[in-house]
Formats: C-alpha cells, structure tokens, sequence
C-alpha cells in the first residue's frame, strides 16, 4: 500500500508538515515512528478506546522522525521540543483525521489547526473580544471566529506556559496581507493563516532576541 505523504508548507516564520491520518493504518504510523523504549512504554499506556488520540501521537514522531530527524521530548511547561536540536523549535496540533507539525528556528512557534467549517461561535467568547473578531472579518470573512480561535491557540502554544488570560494577554491588533498581528504579553507576534483542503490554519513564532 502506498504511504501517504506529507505536505510541507512554508508560513509564519517556519515549515509546517502536514500528514493526513484518515487512509494511514495505526500499524503503519507505528513502524514508521520506529518508537524509543520510552516512547513505546508511554505509547502502551494509551486506553485501547483511544484509538485517534493513538494516531494523532504517533503521526507527530512520525514527522519528527521523518522530516526533522529527531524524537519529541517536552519542557517541564509541557511546551513540545526536539530532544537532539535544543535550537530548533517545534509546535504540535492535529483535528479531523490531520497531524500537524511546526519547526522554526527563528524562534518560539506555535500553529492550530482545524476543519475549516468548524463553529467557534460561542468558544470564541471566552476568549476575544468584539474588536478582535471585527478584524478577522478581513482575514477570513466566512468564518472569522475560527481564525480568531486558531490565532489564539497558536500563540498560547508559542508562549509555553499555563496561566494565560486568552482575553486580556493575547490581542489581535491588525491585520495585514495573510496575517493578524497580535500583541502577547509584552512581546509581539505574526501569524499567517494558511489553507490546505478541508483545514483553516494559523501559525507564528517569535524572533529570539
């Protein structure tokens, strides 16, 4: 059986891979993640229900391992990194039968996926303001909720840390071409939307100063 492929996309400050997970076996991901001792121990104790949430792990070492040469390790924030490129930066997202993987090596990076006709109406709420879905509009009219949600999800896994106020430290402030630009905390952040079937996504990272 043919081996599906991974597409690559270059958006917000890195490379974002892509691998759709709805034609791939659970035994294929697993031969082509080719799992360390401890990945194989962490990947037995998934519940034998929780056959997606299986796949979505394994598709991300498998990318990690195919496109990047490296194994997934994690900060104690729980922030995903490269165990062998302490300089590379990695983010991680999967939906809807799609894993996807974030490098940059500008600096922190984070990307949200989601199936593009998903209503993010009422999640959104809790965590934008008015003016900032206003903004969207311009961006992604038909849906500007989601893209609100996506950017908002994106720079919370850049940021690496818990205890964010999505409302009050992570505003959209502008856009501009294929980007909203948001202002985290006290630093500031591009993230470029990007389309790629069925999926609306957004990703960024900050340049290490």
């Amino acid at each position: 059986m043919e081996t599906a492929a991974t597409i690559r996309l270059c958006a917000g400050g890195g490379t974002v891979f892509l691998l759709p997970l709805t034609e791939i076996p659970e035994t294929e991901l697993l031969a082509r993640a080719a799992l360390a001792p401890d990945e194989a121990e962490r990947y037995a104790g998934f519940p034998s229900a929780a056959r997606q949430r299986r796949k979505e792990w394994l598709a991300a070492r498998v990318l990690a391992r195919e496109e990047l040469g490296g194994r997934i390790g994690y900060e104690p924030s729980g922030r995903p990194v490269l165990r062998e490129s302490p300089g590379t930066y990695i983010s991680i997202s999967h939906t809807a039968g799609w894993a996807a993987l974030m490098v940059s090596r500008e600096g922190r990076c984070g990307v949200d996926i989601e199936p593009a006709d998903r209503r993010a109406e009422r999640a959104v709420r809790r965590v934008a303001v008015p003016e900032e879905i206003a903004l969207a509009c311009g961006l992604f009219p038909e849906n500007p909720e989601l893209a609100v949600w996506c950017a908002k999800e994106a720079a919370y896994k850049a940021l690496g840390r818990t205890g964010i106020d999505f409302r009050e430290e992570i505003r959209i402030d502008r856009i501009a071409a294929q980007t909203l630009q948001l202002t985290v905390k006290v630093d500031r952040m591009s993230l470029e939307l990007f389309f790629w079937e069925n999926l609306i996504g957004m990703c960024g990272s900050f340049k290490e100063k």
